[in-house]
């Protein structure tokens, strides 16, 4: 009994997480919060992102001073089934200089799922472009910008253990490419260069997802950064949540693994946040009707969750009356053995 309720329970376990939500990145793409997934969201499907991040720090004179917040306004598009649009705006980014922040750069990208993929592995190809709209570049507690129209390139692996481990259903990612900060300049040779590094996992639990990522940025070609750990790098923990009217909830923190240089030399190396605090909501849209197929296999998948929810009752109740027998035995059997030792 308490093998087949397993099953059931590890049906839901897995299924639920899939029949309700994509997870996409802070750039938009499907992933996690920095790290793509090879996966794409399905097609004609539109998803608006939103993310707030800060770091709030005393300061001597005010006690209620932040030293950084950035929103970002990030949207994701299903173009076919290998193929997923993407773009990063960034309408508030702190200079811990104005008033009221002004916009950050913009980013757009290409995802290309390959047709190389299969269940388990897979593999995508991203292209994107980052726009200098922002009124100041290399602003502390961020990353480096160069201020130029920037060009990368990012090779992407995910093997979804999912089917292969079904107690354990976990899925990984990893990223590589290279980023050109000066898309006119001589590609692969500029100071400004930098190689692009992510890896992450995520294990959902119902409708509930937990992640853990890495990701740095490693200067290529920069005499004056040395030393790995010099490089702009962090760990990344968060939830990802089912919120109200359907929207998906991000809960993350950023904790920074850069080491800080004695010598300074901005602007390619700042003084990064040692954490930040970032609050994300996912709204997913569909641009047209679905197609017959795709409400058949909505309507099954319907069906097929009711039958399980209606076998976790069934089980329930068989083991409530497990139960309750197993104490009538129980008690029975104390009866007898006191009835025992009164005759004795």
């Amino acid at each position: 009994m308490k093998i087949i309720r397993l099953q059931f329970l590890l049906a839901a376990f897995i299924l639920v997480p899939a029949l309700s939500f994509s997870q996409t990145t802070s750039m938009g793409g499907r992933g996690l919060f920095r790290t793509l997934s090879a996966e794409n969201v399905q097609t004609s499907q539109l998803y608006f992102n939103t993310y707030f991040a800060s770091f709030l720090e005393p300061n001597k004179v005010r006690k209620d001073l932040g030293q950084d917040h950035t929103v970002t306004v990030g949207l994701t598009l299903g173009i076919s089934r290998h193929l997923e649009f993407m773009a990063m705006l960034t309408p508030y980014q702190d200079d811990q200089a104005s008033i009221w922040a002004p916009p950050g750069d913009t980013q757009l990208g290409l995802k290309f799922q390959t047709p190389f993929s299969g269940s388990v592995i897979k593999t995508a190809v991203h292209l994107f472009t980052r726009l200098p709209t922002a009124k100041r570049h290399n602003v502390q507690f961020e990353p480096f910008s160069s201020g130029k129209v920037t060009a990368a390139l990012l090779g992407i692996l995910s093997l979804d253990l999912t089917d292969s481990f079904p107690l354990f259903p976990l899925k990984i990612h990893a990223n590589f490419g290279y980023m050109d900060h000066d898309l006119p300049g001589d590609p692969f040779s500029g100071i400004d260069d930098q190689f692009i590094i992510r890896s992450g996992l995520k294990f959902p639990i119902r409708s509930t997802v937990f992640f853990t990522e890495y990701s740095a940025e490693v200067f290529a070609n920069n005499p004056l950064i040395d030393v790995y750990s010099l490089n702009s790098q962090r760990l990344t923990q968060g939830i990802k949540f089912l919120g109200p009217w359907s929207t998906v909830m991000d809960l993350v923190v950023d904790f920074s693994l850069s080491k800080k240089s004695i010598v300074p030399v901005l602007p390619y190396i700042k003084d990064y946040a040692d954490w930040k605090i970032i609050f994300g909501v996912n709204y997913q849209m569909r641009l047209k009707r679905a197609t017959k197929r795709t409400r058949a296999k909505r309507l099954v998948d319907e069906k097929e969750m009711r039958r399980i929810e209606k076998m976790e009752e069934i089980l329930d109740k068989r083991q409530e009356a497990n139960e309750e027998m197993r104490r009538m035995e129980e008690s029975l059997q104390n009866k007898k053995s006191k009835e025992k030792k009164e005759n004795n």
